[in-house]
C-alpha cells in the first residue's frame, strides 16, 4: 500500500533520495561480504580451492539471466516493491545457511544451491533500485545526472567497504556467523526502501494490464535493439566489460605475482575503486554545465590510455597512482549510460530495459575472463594490459560514430522523468 500523501508527493524531499542510496549501500555491501565470506568458509572446511572457486561461480553465474528475466518482474510488480523483495529474499537464502549448519548439517551441494539462489535475487534488486533513481529525483527536483553519479559512487563505496568489513568479521566472529550480518544488512535495506523511497507507479483501476511475462521479456530485448541509444549503450557496456573484467580476477593479481608482491595486489585493486567513486562525484558536480557526450567519449579514451600504461612499469607506487587515475578518469561513463538508459526508456518498461542492458554486459564477463588467460600466460601481463587499452579505445571509436549516441543531451531526451509525481492510489 503507498503509504506517501499527494500533497506530500508535491513538496520536493531529499529524504527518498538518501533513503535509496543508504539501502543500496547496505545491499551492495552485504552481496560483496557474502562474496568474501562464502569461498573463505568452504576452503575452512573442506581445504579445496576447487570447490572455493565452484561457490564463488555460483554466486556470479545467475546474475546474467536474473538481471534479464527479472528486470520484467521490476515492471509487472513494481520498482519500490521489487527492491523490497529482493532484498529480503537475499536475507532469506543468507539465513538459510548458519540455520540449517545449526540443524541438519550443511553440505557442498546445499551451499551452492543458496548461495545460488541468493544471487538470482540480485538482478532484479539491481534493476529495481537503479529503475528509482528517475523517481527519487523527481521527488527531489535534483538533475539525473547528480543522482546517478551518487549511486554508483555508493556502489564503489560498498564494493570497496564490503571486503574490508568482512575481513574484520571473519577474524572476529568467523565466517558463518559472518553471514548474520548480513543477513542484517538486506533486512534493513528492504525497511529502509519501503519506509522512505515513494512508490509512484499507478496502481488499481488505472493501470493498464500487465502483459503476458514472455512477452514482457521480448519487448525488453526488442526496446534495447531498436532504440539506437539504449542498444549503442548496450554494445559500448558490452565491449568495455569483455576487456575490463579480467583484471581483477586474471591480469593483476598475475602482474603482482610476477613482480614479487601478490599480497598487494588488494591495494591496487581498491585504488581502482577509490578512484571510481571520485570520478562518479565528480561528475555530478560539473554534469550542469558538461555535454554528455563529450564526457562518455572523454572518459573512454582517457581510460583507454591508462590502461596502457600499465604495461610500462610493475613499480608499486607507479601501479598504485596509475589506478587511482584510470578510477578517476573512468567514473562519468556508468553516470551517463544510466542516465541515457532512463531517459530513453518509457516509465512502465524502465525495470525489464535497465535489467537487459546489464544482463548483456555481464554476459560478456565470462569470455573475457577465458580469453585473458591463455594471453596472461603465453604473453604476460604487460601485454594484457596493451590489449585492454586497445579495447577501450575500440569502444571510444565505437561510441563516437555509431549514430545512437549522437543525440543523448537532456533536450533530446523522449522520456525525460517530470519535475514531480503525485501518487495514484
Amino acid at each position: 500500500m503507498d503509504v506517501q500523501s499527494d500533497q506530500g508527493a508535491a513538496r520536493p524531499s531529499r529524504v527518498p533520495v538518501w533513503g535509496l542510496l543508504g539501502s543500496t549501500a547496505l545491499s551492495v555491501t552485504g552481496n560483496a561480504i557474502v562474496a568474501v565470506a562464502m569461498p573463505i568458509l568452504v576452503l575452512q572446511r573442506t581445504g579445496s580451492a576447487v570447490l572455493a572457486g565452484v561457490v564463488a561461480a555460483a554466486a556470479a553465474a545467475p546474475l546474467v539471466l536474473s538481471a534479464l528475466f527479472g528486470g520484467a518482474l521490476v515492471d509487472r510488480f513494481g520498482r519500490r516493491r521489487s527492491s523490497v523483495a529482493a532484498d529480503l529474499l537475499s536475507a532469506a537464502a543468507v539465513a538459510a545457511l548458519p540455520l540449517l549448519d545449526m540443524t541438519v548439517g550443511l553440505g557442498i551441494p546445499v551451499i551452492l544451491a543458496l548461495v545460488a539462489l541468493g544471487a538470482v535475487f540480485d538482478g532484479p534488486g539491481m534493476a529495481a533500485r537503479e529503475s528509482l533513481r528517475p523517481d527519487v529525483a523527481a521527488r527531489a527536483k535534483l538533475p539525473l545526472e547528480k543522482i546517478n553519479s551518487w549511486g554508483e559512487a555508493v556502489d564503489g563505496i560498498g564494493g570497496v567497504a564490503g571486503p574490508g568489513l568482512a575481513g574484520v568479521l571473519i577474524a572476529v566472529i568467523g565466517p558463518m556467523n559472518t553471514l548474520w550480518a548480513t543477513v542484517i544488512m538486506f533486512f534493513l535495506a528492504s525497511v529502509l526502501t519501503f519506509a522512505v523511497v515513494p512508490s509512484t507507479e499507478v496502481r488499481g483501476k488505472d493501470r493498464p494490464p500487465a502483459e503476458p511475462y514472455w512477452q514482457s521479456v521480448w519487448q525488453g530485448l526488442k526496446f534495447v535493439w531498436t532504440e539506437g541509444a539504449l542498444r549503442a549503450t548496450a554494445l559500448t557496456g558490452m565491449l568495455i566489460v569483455l576487456f575490463l573484467a579480467p583484471i581483477t580476477s586474471v591480469i593483476m593479481p598475475a602482474m603482482m605475482f610476477q613482480a614479487g608482491r601478490p599480497e598487494q595486489t588488494g591495494f591496487v585493486l581498491a585504488l581502482f575503486a577509490v578512484g571510481g567513486i571520485i570520478g562518479a562525484i565528480g561528475y555530478g558536480v560539473i554534469a550542469r554545465w558538461a555535454s554528455r557526450r563529450a564526457s562518455l567519449l572523454g572518459a573512454l579514451l582517457l581510460t583507454s590510455v591508462a590502461f596502457c600504461g600499465f604495461a610500462l612499469s610493475t613499480e608499486f607506487g607507479w601501479l598504485l597512482t596509475l589506478a587511482l587515475i584510470t578510477g578517476v578518469v573512468s567514473g562519468p561513463i556508468n553516470p551517463v549510460t544510466a542516465v541515457v538508459m532512463q531517459e530513453r526508456t518509457p516509465e512502465h518498461m524502465r525495470g525489464r530495459v535497465i535489467g537487459t542492458v546489464a544482463s548483456l554486459s555481464l554476459a560478456a564477463s565470462p569470455l573475457g575472463a577465458v580469453v585473458a588467460g591463455p594471453i596472461v600466460e603465453f604473453s604476460g601481463p604487460a601485454t594484457a594490459f596493451v590489449i585492454i587499452g586497445a579495447g577501450c579505445l575500440l569502444a571510444t571509436a565505437y561510441a563516437a560514430l555509431t549514430p545512437g549516441l549522437r543525440r543523448i543531451e537532456p533536450s533530446q531526451a523522449p522520456f525525460a522523468p517530470a519535475p514531480e509525481k503525485a501518487n495514484t492510489r
